[in-house]
């Protein structure tokens, strides 16, 4: 399927079959009003009487096109709610053109809500513009560039990063841009700009001199003073670099493809950010001379092919974010720990061997990531001193290759403590196999009170809940293993005031069962309940008919979003029959249910039956999520002939037969009832 707003593309796509282009009319009066009003004030009920007529006239000149729409409605928003400001608004707009109409009244609008922004949100949009076309752009990429480039300003009680959040928060809710992934915070980890829209930008830009662009369409600049240059292809463009003088004043260098020739770093003495990510043509030589740029503060190698940074990186002395994932660097110089303003150090998964004196950056605010087998107990000693850290993400893969681990694992604690004493606001432990972390058990102390998220990868466990974590007071996002996991244990976490995303993996099974209270987890909205591997640590506990592995009662888990979690299909029927329940109906703002049913050792009509139970009381939710089942080694489903012969046979075992019939015949019954609910709802829809 194509789409576009050119006619003749259209037509070309579909050749001689014109009954194949549709055009999509413009929003109805109804539809256009309830989007309108909805993304003002939540929904058409709270419209102030005095606001129709003139919601009315906005209304016409939007001309039911949707992003025009949005867009006045996203700038409405953000004024004071009366006849007066709405009116301004409506006389801005302006007389429409008749020659290409409906993209002349998107345009005006959207030219109506950029010239409304603050004049630093004017210049944060207009940055913008250096990304290609349906690029999804990273919002903490955007923020450092900006915060590198200038154009974020200090307010009273928030540091640069928080402002550009704020900035790029901004611009989300006037719908300037559009949000990407959003997080368990509500919040967009990413963004990209609609085609129209980044139109706008580009000629604004273009306009006013801000962004130079080099793409497929066009190879040679246009003027002889380049602020920022974005290249937008993998041609090669040799005469780009000629007459250096015209690039004395850019300001940032983004490569969006390969780059085929570096430009020479001498001419670009003001340059502030350089951004080569992805560009996989680059070789160790092209930035030998990266010490001629010493007003840079933002350099981003990602993914990029090169094997060594330069010695002369330590002369850089204002970088604030270097940025070297994905790349082939085995050791960093020893000059790198001369950088006194890096904020941001973001190295590879794992591999990366660090010089001693790194207590020496003391500005450094990540690290991301610091291999626990790589580097020696004398760098682990000095993490410590690193009391601004904020982020901090460590690969612990002993493995044999450390020397005196145990003096390793006592300098990794006190390091820990002191980070976590001060600032440390996410850890993440990753690793390479299945490790039991028990030093890290009870000897965190004092606990790290400020910690928001804390996060394991892999096969790591704890051999139970660490005592520190019941001080965690501001903790947002935990994800956890755990070998042992108890009915305790459950009330620490429940009792978590900030929690918002819990994912949550046991090593084994319960010994009891898990009642989550009435007031239990009240901030929580993501909730992931699984084993570490596919066979224990099922949501049913197996053999144990005297309670669920989990329950939510009355109250519980009143945000509740999302829910994910796995149980044995055999051990749920033999227990319970087709009558158990864990409490689903509580969760009344439920809007997403996975569920993994295990199979082994399961009849068909026990697969069957348990799914039909978590249908039915999805059913009747108010919300009505969206439900997504998955079945886990359906190869290993008894066969009809095999459950016949098992269970009833010829052995006479009367008892056995009598209770599969019934069984059965609950499970139909049940069935039976599902369908007459979906027969109904088809029915009255």
């Amino acid at each position: 399927m194509t789409t576009t707003r050119i006619q003749d593309v259209a037509q070309s796509c579909c050749f001689t079959h014109e009954d194949y282009i549709y055009d999509i009319k413009p929003l109805g009066s109804d539809d256009s009003r309830k989007l309108f009003l909805k993304r003002i004030f939540g929904n058409e009920d709270n419209h102030p009487t005095e606001l129709k007529e003139v919601t009315d006239e906005i209304l016409r000149k939007c001309s039911g096109l949707p992003l025009a729409i949005i867009n006045i409605a996203s700038l409405l928003s953000t004024k004071p709610v009366t006849k007066h400001e709405w009116k301004k608004v409506w006389n801005s707009i302006g007389s429409m053109l008749k020659q290409n109409q409906d993209l002349e009244i998107v345009k005006r609008i959207l030219f109506l809500s950029y010239y409304d922004l603050p004049h630093q949100l004017k210049l944060c949009l207009l940055h913008i513009s250096v990304f290609p076309e349906d690029h999804v752009i990273k919002r903490e990429r955007l923020i450092w560039r900006w915060i590198a480039e200038g154009l974020i300003t200090e307010e009273q009680g928030l540091n640069l990063e928080e402002v550009g959040e704020k900035y790029f928060n901004e611009l989300v809710n006037r719908n300037m841009v559009q949000p990407v992934d959003i997080d368990y915070t509500g919040r967009a980890k990413a963004c990209r700009v609609h085609d129209i829209m980044l139109d706008l930008i580009i000629c604004l830009s273009i306009e006013e001199n801000f962004i130079t662009i080099i793409d497929d369409q066009k190879s040679m600049l246009s003027t002889n003073k380049v602020r920022r240059l974005s290249l937008q292809t993998n041609h090669e463009k040799t005469n780009i670099w000629l007459g250096t003088n015209r690039f004395s004043q850019v300001r940032s260098l983004s490569v969006f493809g390969d780059l085929k020739q570096m430009p020479p770093f001498f001419d670009l003495q003001v340059l502030r950010v350089l951004d080569l990510e992805d560009c996989s043509s680059l070789k160790d030589g092209d930035i030998e001379n990266i010490a001629s740029l010493f007003q840079l503060r933002y350099l981003s190698l990602r993914n990029c092919h090169i094997s060594r940074v330069p010695a002369q990186i330590g002369k850089l002395q204002l970088l604030q974010t270097l940025d070297l994932r994905g790349t082939r660097i085995k050791e960093l110089p020893e000059t790198i720990t001369q950088l006194q303003q890096l904020v941001r150090l973001l190295l590879g998964r794992f591999g990366v061997k660090m010089p001693n004196g790194i207590s020496n950056m003391r500005s450094l605010e990540e690290l991301v990531v610091l291999d626990g087998s790589k580097n020696s107990v004398d760098v682990v000693v000095e993490l410590g001193n690193l009391t601004n850290l904020k982020v901090f993400s460590i690969y612990w893969h002993p493995n044999g290759e450390i020397h005196d681990e145990g003096s390793y694992t006592k300098s990794i604690i006190s390091s820990l403590c002191k980070i976590g004493e001060h600032n440390l606001r996410s850890l993440h432990i990753t690793h390479g196999y299945s490790l039991l972390l028990d030093f890290l058990v009870d000897s965190w102390y004092p606990p790290p009170c400020h910690l928001e998220m804390f996060r394991m990868v892999s096969h790591s466990y704890f051999p139970r809940l660490p005592n520190w974590m019941s001080s965690l007071s501001e903790l947002t996002f935990l994800d956890i293993n755990v070998k042992q996991f108890g009915v305790e244990d459950m009330k620490i976490l429940q009792n978590m005031p900030a929690l918002l995303s819990l994912k949550l993996y046991r090593e084994e099974s319960p010994q009891e069962s898990q009642g989550i209270s009435r007031c239990g987890f009240q901030s929580l909205k993501l909730f992931y309940f699984y084993p570490v591997n596919g066979e224990l640590g099922l949501m049913f506990r197996k053999n144990k008919k005297d309670g669920l592995g989990l329950m939510f009662e009355e109250g519980a888990t009143p945000k509740l979003q999302r829910l994910e979690f796995r149980y044995c299909a055999h051990d749920a029927m033999s227990a319970y029959g087709g009558d158990f329940d864990f409490g689903i109906k509580q969760l009344t703002s439920l809007k997403h249910l996975g569920v993994s049913i295990h199979c082994r050792g399961a009849r068909n009509w026990e697969v069957e039956a348990a799914e039909s139970a978590i249908r039915n009381a999805v059913y009747l939710l108010p919300n009505h999520p969206t439900l997504e089942m998955y079945r886990l080694s359906e190869h290993e489903i008894v066969k009809d002939e095999e459950e016949w012969d098992d269970d009833t046979g010829y052995d006479g075992d009367e008892h056995s037969g009598s209770t599969r019939w019934d069984q059965t015949n609950e499970y139909f019954q049940q069935q039976l009832r599902y369908e007459f609910h979906t027969l109904y709802i088809t029915y009255s829809s």
